[in-house]
């Protein structure tokens, strides 16, 4: 059996990130939100997003009941960074890798609908992972939080240097 752990959201400007355990031969999965607080100015910077992706995989493994003896995989994203040490200390095997087929699908499936949950109407999918498609779904987003910065700014990963600057300008208005 075979075990992957990837990761939704991490470019998306506003929201969380989606963290999903998936056992590729029977579909079988655990999926969570890293909070929006760990996108925050102080906690951005902390990155206390790694110490709640570990929390989300470990609440994933006893969920799934993996076992030592099944192959993981795991997205190489930095939110990851915790995860990958926690594998290595319980003796988990594992391959750090880019992620697809179910875990990626069903993933970029639940985070649509998480932000269709925070008002974003109709969000861009992200299907193939093409450049095109990450910058459609940015600037699209992007231009949902200019519609109301001020009604908007709780939702966005204001930790970001791009937020820093976005809302010093807006808040000059």
């Amino acid at each position: 059996m075979t075990i992957q752990i990837d990761d939704q959201g991490w470019g998306t400007p506003v929201g969380g990130v989606g963290i999903i355990v998936v056992r590729k031969e029977t579909g079988e999965l655990h999926y969570d939100i890293v909070p929006i607080e760990h996108f925050g100015k102080e906690m951005f910077k902390k990155k206390t997003y790694n110490a709640g992706a570990q929390n989300i995989v470990e609440k994933g493994f006893l969920k799934l009941k993996v076992r030592h003896d099944e192959d993981i995989e795991i997205c190489s994203g930095c939110i990851h960074d915790k995860t990958i040490e926690w594998l290595k200390n319980e003796g988990y095997k594992f391959t750090v890798m880019k992620i697809d087929g179910i875990a990626q699908q069903k993933g970029e499936s639940m985070f649509i609908e998480y932000l269709r949950g925070l008002g974003i109407p109709n969000p861009p999918a992200i299907i193939e992972e093409t450049v095109d498609e990450y910058k459609a779904q940015f600037f699209y987003i992007m231009d949902w939080v200019r519609e109301d910065p001020l009604g908007r700014e709780h939702l966005c990963k204001s930790g970001w240097k791009y937020f820093k600057k976005f809302f010093k300008d807006t808040n000059k208005d």
